[in-house]
Formats: C-alpha cells, structure tokens, sequence
C-alpha cells in the first residue's frame, strides 16, 4: 500500500464519518424523544384504566420525589407519579403500594423519575385527575422537547375530556 492509497482512504473514511455520525445524533435523539414521550403515555393510560377499573378517582401528577406532588408550574421533566385519589385532594395519602393497597385508602400505582436530555410541559397544568368513568375534567396539552431541538423532534400530547390521547410529531419550539 504506497502513502496515497493510505491518504485517500483516509479522507473516503472521513468524509463517510462527517456524513453519518450528524444523522447517527439525530436517530438516537427522535429514539429518546419517542421512548420517553411511550413512558408518559403509558402512566396516563394507567392511571385512566385504573380510575376505570376501581371505581375511584385516579391522579397522574408532576414529583420531584416520587412520594409527593409538586406545584412545579407545568415542568414534569422531574418526573411523575400515579395514584388513587379516594378523597379527590390531589394529595397520595398512601399507606402502601399496590396490589397491597386495600379500597379504603389511596394507593400508589406507579412512579416514574425524570426525563433524560427532554423537558416534558405541562403549560401550567401539576396534575390530571381521571373520573371513576374514565374522563378528565378538561382537555390537557403537554409538549415533550429533545435538548438541542432541530427538524422534527418534539412532540404534542393531547389527553381529552374523554381520557383519550393523541400524540402528534411537532417542529421544535
């Protein structure tokens, strides 16, 4: 192999990694975006199901601590909790986590810690309450962002009055 050979591969092999590693960014950032937005939705369908299922209000809210809910202004990047809501106070008063929870009290379903390289708003909106039927008292809006945003990698969270979801691809903000 003489010293051009060697050269031109080298450049050939560079101009390959300039064209593929931005693209390789911009994949593992759209996998982030759509993973974590998956977890989100996934406890809000929890916490809908199980309004439904137990007969009993149900709160998904913005914690910091996994224990408590936060009065946050919108910001659920820190993450979030799910639980009954027997006496609607928007506080988990829970004596254990379920299945061991009996119907009397409220019961912990399921915490989830924060967000990595995405901030999840809530627009003002620290808790959602889902009726015994499975509805929501009003339409929420949520928006999910990747750091460094470009192209396509937010995404807008619905829930409506209905508890339905829907779930649309946005351009950054």
């Amino acid at each position: 192999m003489t010293m051009i050979e060697l050269l031109i591969t080298i450049v050939v092999v560079t101009i390959l990694l300039a064209l593929g590693v931005p693209s390789f960014q911009e994949f593992v950032k759209n996998n982030r975006v759509t993973t974590q937005t998956n977890d989100f939705v996934t406890a809000i369908q929890l916490a809908r199901s199980e309004a439904i299922k137990r007969g009993t209000f149900t709160t998904i809210c913005a914690s910091t601590d996994q224990a408590t809910c936060d009065v946050t202004d919108g910001d659920w990047t820190s993450g979030w909790i799910v639980f009954s809501d027997l006496n609607r106070d928007g506080v988990p008063d829970v004596g254990a986590a379920a299945p061991l929870c009996e119907e009397t009290e409220d019961c912990m379903l399921r915490t989830t810690g924060g967000l990595t390289k995405v901030a999840l708003d809530g627009v003002g909106v620290n808790d959602i309450l889902f009726n015994p039927d499975g509805t929501a008292p009003a339409v929420v809006p949520f928006t999910m962002v990747a750091d460094d945003c470009n192209h396509e990698q937010a995404r807008g969270i619905t829930i409506t009055q209905m508890g339905h979801m829907t779930v649309a691809k946005q351009p950054c903000p």
